[in-house]
């Protein structure tokens, strides 16, 4: 009985306290940007396509994740790379509130937090996939470290919904939204010194001098693009491209289509990290069953469905909100499949060693995000935000096209879990 208790008591977590960066990322990226910046952006400028370019240049700006990933393999800095990319998210959204209705430094405001999502992005699942642990301890470390994100946008959608309630300004909503990130900043770095210096063991432990140093070799662009792995990566540009298109208009998207309000709004952003959190449990067992392909597939297919339905919603004259509410929210459950699937699909299809594929997948997620927030929001100011869902639909259906026609018949064959 005395052992039985040692063992369960030694064995590893799967929530451990670093994986608040990933708080910070949820409550920042999906909540604080999502619905103070379009909004902001829209009442100073008193133009939906402004809103939609800083959008684009944030996600744009995420392209970088490669490189700052780079930087911290190459120089050990793993830790600061993570707390530089939550406590730059406190910069940005203290950036706004100085902004004070002035659009001179949105662009340069939108790099910083842009920059500040790939650090996180890049880094984090370092932390877990960087220490050969074992397929079961690695299983549950990663869905401990995706459910974090859904719980800061939990968080942050609570807080932004109290703050509409209580009339507070555009300015004092991104100071809040500033002080929160800074207070994940300093718990980021405060917790993480240990779990970097377990990475750094098992990642340097053949180098002389402690750090490797050695490039990857190149891979010419034309085998990157011209491959199996090319293809997916545009699936993931068009995917990227419906989700984020329609997240990065969804505060502007729900009042002017169906009439809900803005403090409803960030309930439902709220609810909707909840439910992530929850879908996350069987979507991984969905992938641990019948592999990366399939649960990545039903991903893309829920956002489909749900983007099309919000579309089709908002040109019906008298149409339920609530009906529109569930195709929203249909949307947004997407994320816990299509996520959690996504980079071990890509390394499947890869030729090239895993961090490279990684790399290419988040450079290529960011450009379709780019892509989508800038013509989501031209489309917006030309034929009104229900054009924005029209837009998600077509970029939606158009990934699923090249899913079934291209990439299910090359499929590989994935090994049985255990």
């Amino acid at each position: 009985m005395a052992d039985d208790v040692a063992t369960a008591t030694k064995r590893p977590s799967a929530v451990q306290p670093w994986m608040v960066a990933n708080v910070a990322m949820g409550a920042g990226f999906s909540a604080f940007i999502a619905l103070l910046i379009p909004p902001y952006v829209t009442e100073v400028t008193s133009d939906a396509t402004a809103a939609g370019v800083v959008m684009a240049v944030i996600s744009l700006a995420a392209v970088l994740g490669p490189v700052l990933g780079t930087f911290a393999d190459r120089h050990a800095a793993h830790r600061l790379v993570m707390s530089a990319g939550v406590l730059g998210l406190a910069i940005g959204f203290a950036a706004f509130a100085l902004a004070s209705e002035s659009s001179d430094f949105f662009a340069l405001d939108a790099i910083i937090l842009g920059v500040s999502v790939a650090a996180v992005s890049a880094v984090g699942p370092v932390f877990i996939v960087g220490l050969g642990l074992s397929r079961d301890v690695e299983a549950r470390r990663m869905t401990g470290y995706s459910l974090a994100m859904p719980a800061g946008q939990v968080l942050g959608g609570f807080l932004i919904g109290a703050a509409a309630t209580a009339g507070w300004s555009y300015s004092a909503r991104f100071w809040m939204a500033s002080g929160c990130c800074l207070v994940l900043a300093v718990v980021t770095w405060f917790t993480s010194k240990r779990p970097e210096e377990e990475l750094h063991r098992v990642m340097y432990a053949a180098a002389d001098d402690g750090v490797i140093t050695e490039k990857v070799a190149k891979v010419p662009l034309r085998k990157v693009l011209g491959s199996m792995f090319g293809l997916f990566l545009l699936i993931s540009v068009l995917t990227s491209m419906a989700n984020n298109g329609i997240n990065s208009q969804i505060s502007n998207i729900m009042p002017n289509v169906y009439g809900i309000s803005e403090a409803e709004t960030s309930t439902l952003i709220s609810i909707a990290g909840a439910l992530n959190m929850i879908l996350f449990i069987p979507a991984g067992r969905l992938m641990s069953k019948r592999g990366t392909m399939p649960t990545y597939s039903l991903g893309v297919i829920m956002r489909l469905v749900g983007a099309l339905g919000m579309a089709i919603v908002g040109l019906i004259s008298g149409a339920p909100a609530l009906l529109a509410v569930a195709f929203m929210q249909l949307l947004y459950q997407a994320n816990p499949f299509a996520r959690l699937a996504q980079p071990g699909t890509a390394v499947r299809f890869a030729t090239f060693p895993a961090g490279m594929a990684n790399g290419w997948l988040i450079a290529g997620s960011a450009l379709g995000s780019f892509a989508g927030a800038l013509l989501g929001g031209m489309l917006a100011d030309a034929y009104g935000f229900n054009a924005v869902n029209w837009m998600g639909a077509a970029a939606a259906a158009g990934s699923i096209a090249l899913l079934v026609l291209g990439l299910w018949p090359a499929k590989p064959v994935e090994p049985d879990r255990a």
